[in-house]
């Protein structure tokens, strides 16, 4: 359980913040118009938050916004949605769409996320593959919600990232198609991971790999010989498209 002076004050520290919306990601009309939840999912660091704030930069309506990761919620339960409601309202007055991200951290967030719909809310949320694929979430929010499923940065994504403009004449002319070649390179070497592709060093994308394999695999599955399962990982990305 959390009381409410600590839930006024994050409210408050995280509307404070200016944070940066990233580079633009697709969002589909629909997304913006549907009665239904939106539930943005993905792979860790893949963006899944900054596609959250583009959305609330692209929809009109006045808004209700709170982050569940953050370290001052460790005790937050299902129990305090209530008085989140509460604290939202008294700091920000009576709105009807809702932006949750992370919200995969609470136990029991579906019944909630359920009550605001039928309540007539606009709900948008996001959280790791690992969570959301529950079957929890398949039962409490089933007919009633939109999959959105984020990955991250597509090679198109990467070159707009890196200022590259490409149109179909480049593709045939011996310039452009070098050019796309050493991109194309670089891309599947690094990835598309946002961060790394942005300044983040080696060792940001091991400690990831690390965290992926052992929460959203090992632990998310009750699966007890990580060993194994690290040593099969490695085997495939080692003798990926070896003949």
């Amino acid at each position: 359980m959390v009381n409410k002076e600590l839930l006024l004050r994050v409210m408050a520290n995280q509307h404070a913040k200016d944070v940066d919306s990233g580079m633009p990601r697709q969002i589909r009309d629909e997304w913006l118009s549907t009665r239904q939840v939106v539930v943005i999912s993905g792979v860790r660091r893949c963006g899944k938050s900054f596609l959250l704030r583009q959305i609330r930069e692209k929809n009109t309506e006045k808004e209700y916004y709170f982050r569940f990761d953050d370290e001052r919620l460790i005790n937050f339960t299902v129990e305090d949605f209530e008085l989140l409601d509460i604290c939202l309202t008294e700091l920000y007055g009576d709105q009807h769409t809702y932006y949750f991200d992370e919200i995969q951290n609470i136990d029991g967030w579906e019944l909630y996320v359920r009550r605001l719909y039928n309540e007539g809310a606009k709900v948008y949320i996001t959280g790791s593959n690992a969570r959301m694929l529950s079957r929890e979430m398949g039962t409490h929010l089933s007919g009633i919600h939109i999959p959105v499923e984020l990955y991250p940065f597509s090679f198109a994504e990467y070159l707009q990232l890196n200022g590259v403009s490409v149109n179909k004449t480049d593709c045939y002319t011996t310039k452009g198609a070098a050019m796309l070649s050493r991109h194309l390179k670089e891309y599947m070497k690094k990835g598309g991971f946002p961060a790394y592709l942005q300044g983040e060093s080696d060792d940001y994308i091991s400690a990831l790999y690390q965290s992926i394999i052992y929460r959203d695999v090992l632990l998310r599955n009750n699966i007890t010989k990580g060993r194994e399962v690290l040593e099969m990982m490695h085997f495939i990305a080692s003798n990926t498209a070896k003949r």
